[in-house]
């Protein structure tokens, strides 16, 4: 097989990964959110940031499971920088796994480091079940995103159901917004 055979098959399968982490939960999951009348993750942040200003990171973390339920990255509100997060409901109900919590320290640490407003759009489940094993279920970045206060606005809002770890981003943010 010659190098550029080799770069095909590569370039082929991150740009099927790609697909899998833009189709979020699948059709159908995606299909049921949009029938209760609720944007999904993706959507949510279309429609807060300024089009086109979008900046994702860790699309392809949590392999099979897309973008291991979180969407992060930054853009821009009425042209003002900003990090923004979204769970995602449609993947695993929005739960957090070992990717989610890294995107989401990295939130905050971006956030504070170019002295940036943070939003996180919440919608989930807590940590997911780790089938036994464990991934470092700790406040990390509830730590990172409190060391955020009073240097930089931290926003939360609560799209629908919010628990466990998920749910207590929501009482440590300057502003925080609830909606049934």
């Amino acid at each position: 097989m010659s190098n550029a055979q080799d770069w095909q098959e590569t370039l082929h399968d991150l740009s099927r990964r790609r697909r899998h982490s833009h189709a979020m939960g699948g059709e159908e999951r995606v299909a049921k959110h949009h029938g209760k009348g609720k944007l999904d993750a993706r959507g949510r942040i279309d429609h807060l940031l300024d089009e086109g200003t979008f900046q994702e990171f860790g699309t392809l973390v949590g392999g099979e499971i897309a973008a291991d339920g979180l969407v992060a990255g930054a853009g821009r509100i009425d042209g003002t920088p900003v990090m923004v997060g979204a769970e995602d409901f449609t993947t695993l109900a929005g739960s957090i796994g070992p990717g989610g919590n890294a995107k989401r320290n990295r939130l905050a640490e971006l956030s504070l480091r170019d002295k940036i407003p943070s939003v996180m759009l919440l919608e989930g489940a807590g940590f997911r079940a780790a089938g036994g094993e464990h991934y470092g279920r700790t406040p990390t970045e509830l730590i990172a995103q409190a060391q955020c206060s009073g240097k930089v606005p931290t926003i939360s809002a609560v799209l629908g159901p919010s628990a466990g770890h998920g749910a207590l981003v929501a009482p440590i943010c300057d502003f925080s917004i609830m909606s049934h």
